[in-house]
């Protein structure tokens, strides 16, 4: 793979520039390859903790993390103080996508902007969610398309890639929402 098409596999790609310190709970990404401007270990922004949150993942004190669906509600029990700046769910392709009713669940229980991301087997960023929260931006031709709806019109976050329309027509409701937040 040549220039940046390398780091794509297998890196997790933080939604937010700078990226903020990140509790990322799934063992899908290789721990030497973040992007941007983030790292790994000790006194670095971003961590994987592959058993999912634990007392460390606690004692990292994230203000942001990056988990599946359900480890995300499985976490709306735990009190964590320093989430600050968002959810980043993280799916496989041809999982169900965040409906409009996980996502107000998500801000009733959480707050905080919420990034949606397709993540290939090998690790590799397939689709992703931007700030303007209006579908999910495509970004490898390794996606399965055969069930999406895509929507080529330009973004509101300025990017002209094709994107995945909500699967449940909720885009003018969660662009709305995005905006309100």
């Amino acid at each position: 793979m040549k220039g940046g098409a390398w780091k794509r596999k297998n890196a997790f790609i933080h939604p937010l520039t700078p990226a903020p310190r990140t509790a990322v709970l799934v063992p899908w990404f290789h721990k030497s390859r973040f992007v941007a401007g983030a790292g790994f270990g000790p006194g670095k922004q971003i961590q994987v903790f592959p058993e999912g949150w634990n007392d460390r993942a606690a004692a990292f004190a994230p203000c942001s993390i990056a988990a599946t669906r359900e480890q995300i509600y499985a976490l709306e029990q735990v009190s964590i103080p320093s989430l600050t700046h968002a959810l980043i769910v993280l799916e496989r392709a041809g999982e169900a996508r965040l409906s409009e009713d996980d996502r107000e669940r998500l801000w009733r229980g959480f707050h905080l902007p919420i990034f949606e991301r397709v993540i290939g087997e090998s690790g590799e960023l397939l689709a992703a969610e931007c700030e303007a929260h209006d579908g999910l931006h495509v970004e490898s031709p390794r996606l399965p398309l055969d069930q999406e709806t895509l929507d080529r019109s330009a973004c509101a976050c300025g990017r002209t890639t094709p994107r995945l329309a909500p699967s449940d027509g909720g885009e003018l409701l969660r662009h709305v929402a995005a905006y309100a937040r």
